[in-house]
């Protein structure tokens, strides 16, 4: 009994100290999960795949022998993906990482601590104490292999033979006639995945791209996939199949010449749609812009309808246009209503407004402190104040009231800065002169501000 003990430890110990295959095999680094598509096809992944809602993505290697790898980002359907297969190799595939880097150091180190408790089974004198520890080492055993990808199977098989033939004596020591005990050779321990597949060459990293580009589902990235197809048979000429690579070629030429005029249909399509959209709406031609509709609808199957992202967001924009086209036919049919208003006071108001602009440049000398001279400011104000009096009859349309009241304060400020300097220059005081100053610059900014704001709301409607 105690050299069976003895033994199981001795084995577990010789085994832990033997490196496995898997620890001198490929690194982990370099080790490529798979993504099998429901076709068959195959699929290579640099590092594990990711999986949002019902796109997968992952980024394929287009070269293995050069640092560093280079890498294309790939988003597929995860309906055209095999998930039993991929999830299944991608198992071996953490296994045979696993192995490659703790495996060993975390197999020696459970070895260890298996053969202490076996080894302390064999000096434990009491019979109960001696099985239920040798037991519990066992169980510690069994469980091994499920909880590390079934690392050192055999090796953890061979050590529970042994120790089953511990177990076995320990029970008949105790008068143990009948026990249920599951020999080793029975045991349903977890085995290890199958071993990765070799890395792909490069007409089959080729092949992979092709496969990659007929699945995938945005323009931009099929036609980036196609392209690297093409970079990855001219870089490797001469070293690929002649004939293969011709005809691989050609077929990817193909699908990307189809590709990129496609594309360029649909950019066309789209920009000229656009630009006679914003004219029909700049004219509230809502009619005209439903059958600008049907003619997107009509060129589109006209295509093929291999758009249906783009063609969707095109409509949605057209419809969003008729609704402006709406609110534009609306508000120039208000402007129509408001139009002999404005008219109206624009005749009004022209020969005060021309006053007005004329004295500006009296005010920017006043302003400036530079002028006018005081023989000219008498008939500047003069003409002023009858042009306010003229101003201050007219009543504005309720659109332009707060501005018309505005350009009657500019009017007063600006007579007003025009007393102050004459005052300023028969005094000869700075300090009026500054007050005349200020008036002038108030003067022309409240103008200034008021004008430019009857302009803007006396204007038509864009496209009228």
């Amino acid at each position: 009994m105690v050299s069976a003990a003895r033994r199981a430890a001795f084995v577990l110990i010789t085994a832990a100290s033997i490196p496995s295959v898997a620890s001198a095999q490929t690194p982990s680094s370099r080790v490529l999960f798979r993504v099998f598509l429901t076709d068959g096809r195959v699929l290579s992944s640099y590092g594990e795949w990711a999986r949002i809602d019902d796109r997968v993505i992952f980024s394929m290697p287009s070269q293995l022998t050069r640092e560093p790898v280079e890498l294309h980002l790939v988003t597929i359907p995860s309906q055209r993906i095999d998930w039993p297969r991929t999830e299944q190799y991608a198992e071996s595939v953490r296994a045979a990482a696993y192995g490659a880097s703790r495996g060993d150091a975390d197999f020696a180190a459970f070895s260890t601590e298996v053969a202490k408790a076996l080894d302390e089974v064999a000096r434990i004198q009491e019979p109960a104490v001696r099985l239920a520890t040798a037991e519990r080492a066992r169980q510690k055993l069994a469980d091994w292999p499920a909880a590390h990808f079934g690392y050192r199977i055999a090796e953890v098989r061979d050590a529970l033979a042994v120790l089953d033939e511990v177990i076995a004596q320990l029970r008949v020591a105790m008068g143990m006639n009948r026990f249920d005990l599951t020999l080793s050779a029975n045991a349903p321990l977890a085995m290890p995945p199958p071993p990765p597949l070799p890395p792909p060459t490069d007409a089959e990293l080729v092949e992979q791209f092709v496969a990659a580009a007929s699945i995938a589902e945005t323009p931009a990235e099929r036609i980036g996939l196609l392209q690297t197809v093409m970079r990855l048979i001219d870089r490797a000429i001469g070293l690929l199949p002649s004939e293969w690579a011709t005809r691989m070629r050609r077929t990817a030429g193909g699908d990307l010449d189809r590709e990129q005029k496609i594309e360029q249909a649909y950019n066309q399509l789209r920009t000229r749609t656009l630009d006679e959209a914003a004219k029909l709406s700049a004219r509230g031609r809502a009619a005209d812009l439903e059958r600008l509709r049907e003619q997107v609808k009509e060129e589109d199957r006209r295509l093929g309808g291999q758009r249906a992202g783009d063609i969707a967001a095109l409509l949605a924009t057209i419809d969003l246009t008729m609704t402006s086209a709406g609110e534009n036919r609306d508000t120039r049919q208000q402007w129509d209503k408001r139009a002999p208003v404005f008219r109206k006071y624009r005749r009004s108001t022209n020969g005060a407004f021309k006053v007005f602009k004329d004295a500006t440049i009296g005010l920017e000398q006043v302003k400036t402190m530079s002028g006018p001279p005081v023989t000219a400011m008498a008939g500047l104000t003069k003409r002023l104040s009858s042009a306010s009096r003229s101003f201050r009859k007219v009543v504005p349309p309720i659109e332009l009231a707060s501005s018309h009241a505005l350009i009657v304060s500019a009017w007063e400020l600006a007579d007003n800065a025009f007393r102050l300097r004459r005052e300023a220059v028969s005094a000869n005081n700075i300090d009026t002169a500054q007050r005349a100053s200020s008036a002038a610059a108030g003067a022309l900014m409240l103008y200034q501000r008021a004008r430019a704001d009857q302009l803007a709301a006396m204007e038509p409607p864009a496209g009228k």
